[in-house]
This record gives structure tokens, sequence and C-alpha cells, in this order.
């Protein structure tokens, strides 16, 4: 009953409680004499087999009631582990993916100006024929869009949490 105190919910460990308190009832009322040296039946005083039968109950509900106090509180500490060790996985994956952004728009700044380049010498070469001229217009200005879009990403920076950059792991 103590062991499942620390594994089991706190319904089975009342009944397994129960269930031992009442075995040991029938085992104090009903019980074969001691073997050893006399070979007489000994029989022991009523009080001493009463004091024997509380003395255990209150053994056993003393250390159930702080092993189960105890479990409580080992889960919730796990719980806690858990629950932190999720922030600071989640917390490396955003630090990570910010990384590849920033590497993502880099790569992809030199070919934007290229494109942009390659537009505007289009647009001085054509002048102002309408036909092309719209859709020239059109793919300079997404570039430039482009480009303020990269700047952007490559700027964004994760804001720092204060608890988890000064709390080490000893204290957490």
């Amino acid at each position: 009953a103590i062991v499942s105190s620390t594994f089991l919910s706190m319904g089975t460990t009342l009944i397994l409680g129960l269930l031992t308190i009442i075995f040991l009832f029938l085992i104090t009322i009903f019980h074969y004499p001691l073997p050893g040296i006399h070979e007489q039946s000994i029989t022991f005083p009523k009080l001493y087999l009463t004091g024997y039968f509380i003395a255990i109950i209150i053994g056993l509900v003393f250390l159930s009631y702080f092993g189960v106090r105890f479990a409580g509180e080992s889960k919730r500490r796990a719980d806690a582990v858990n629950k932190l060790q999720q922030v600071i996985a989640k917390e490396y994956e955003l630090e990570s993916l910010g990384g590849q952004a920033a590497a993502a728009a880099h790569s992809l700044g030199t070919p934007l100006a290229t494109i942009s380049v390659v537009a505007s010498e289009l647009k001085k070469e054509i002048g102002n024929d309408s036909d092309y001229s719209k859709d020239i217009d059109l793919l300079i200005g997404q570039t430039k869009r482009c480009g303020e879009i990269l700047k952007q990403i490559s700027k964004k920076q994760i804001i720092e949490d204060n608890f988890l950059s000064k709390t080490n792991i000893d204290n957490l």
C-alpha cells in the first residue's frame, strides 16, 4: 500500500489501504501461534495485539500520505520540466528559422538586384512603348517590393526572453 501510494492514483491507494487494514484486522483476530523455542501455544495479550494493529495502521496511513504528496510533487516537477523543454525547443526552432530566413534573404538579394537592373535597362531601351512599358513598370515595382520584404526579413530579430536568458539550467 505504501509503494502503491507513490505510483498509483489516490483512489487505488485508498482501496489498497482499506484492504490492508481489513487483512491486518483479520490477522490480529485469527492467527496461529508463532513457532520457535516454545512449542506450546504462546498467546499474546489482547492489548499487545491491539497495539501492533494500531501501530501498523498509523505507519501505513502516515507513509501512504507522504508517498501521495511526494509523488504529486514529483509529477508536477516532471510536468514543469517537460514544458520547459518544449519552450526551449521552440526557442531553438525559432532562432534556427530566423537564421535561415536571413540567409535566404541574403541569397535572394543578388538575383533580385539583377532582375531589377535588367528591367531598368529594358525600360530605357523600349522608352514609352505602351505595349511593354506597363509590364516593365510592374516588374520594376514588384522587384522593389520584394527587396523591401527581404530587408524586413533580414532585419527581424527574435525577441529575447529575459527569464530564459537570466536563468541557468540548474536553477530551472
